[in-house]
């Protein structure tokens, strides 16, 4: 079924959902409504379908996100993998995020977070290349040590959406949650600035809710997020 997803999608900028149901029918033809509706559902979270009106929904026109690490995160990056080869780890830039906000961060941060009990580990690899790297600090820490291309090592959270990329970056989702997560970079960032991230974030790229969400669940803060999209944002979530 999903080859025949992908070609349907493909051939259709435009469609119906019956149209869509009849496309599946052809090649399943026992297929439920409900599973016709739950893959509808599944398209509109992950982005690559917009609903433009009851029954009716279009191939979405946005990019996946991406985003060029600075020479100092890959080389981080690569360097976790050599000496960490089996650690789950993802890693993002302060930067990133001058791309969506109407104040720019004059000071990059490279943040490495580490799954389960490494993280120590790899931040003792690491500050014995880079001197200005620190683990897990508070934000009186940040302030007091903090020098341009901080290096910060935290904890990464279970269920964080998956990186992407060679260098293991995290997901637009991901940074897009841990702005409310009460962490440095919610600090640094002015919660004035966050309508704008959002509202630019989700109209550049695809942004998977189902992922969103998920995580924001995890870190207890689903309902602040959807409060906020809904209420202090012109973002309109997919029913």
């Amino acid at each position: 079924m999903e080859t025949t997803v992908k070609n349907f999608i493909a051939e259709h900028p435009s469609f119906t959902t019956g149209e869509f149901a009849d496309a599946l029918r052809i090649k399943t033809s026992n297929i439920g409504r409900s599973t016709i509706y739950q893959t509808l559902k599944l398209l509109c979270e992950s982005g690559e379908i917009t609903r433009t009106s009851k029954g009716h929904f279009a191939v979405s026109d946005k990019k996946d996100y991406s985003y060029a690490l600075s020479d100092t995160a890959k080389e981080i990056s690569s360097a976790v993998q050599i000496q960490f080869p089996f650690v789950d780890f993802q890693i993002w830039e302060l930067y990133q995020m001058n791309e969506f906000a109407n104040h720019q961060m004059t000071k990059n941060i490279i943040f490495v977070e580490v799954k389960n009990i490494l993280d120590k580990s790899v931040f003792n690899q690491l500050f014995e290349i880079y001197p200005h790297a620190l683990l897990n600090p508070s934000a009186d820490e940040y302030d007091k040590y903090a020098v341009d291309e901080t290096i910060v090592v935290r904890r990464l959270i279970s269920e964080a959406p998956p990186f992407f990329g060679d260098y293991r970056q995290a997901s637009l989702e991901k940074l897009l949650v841990d702005l409310f997560g009460r962490g440095i970079a919610g600090v640094i960032i002015s919660r004035s600035e966050y309508r704008a991230i959002y509202e630019d974030a989700f109209q550049k790229y695809n942004i998977n809710l189902a992922k969103l969400f998920r995580y924001a669940r995890r870190r207890g803060i689903e309902k602040t997020i959807q409060r906020f999209i809904c209420e202090e944002t012109d973002i309109t979530l997919e029913d």
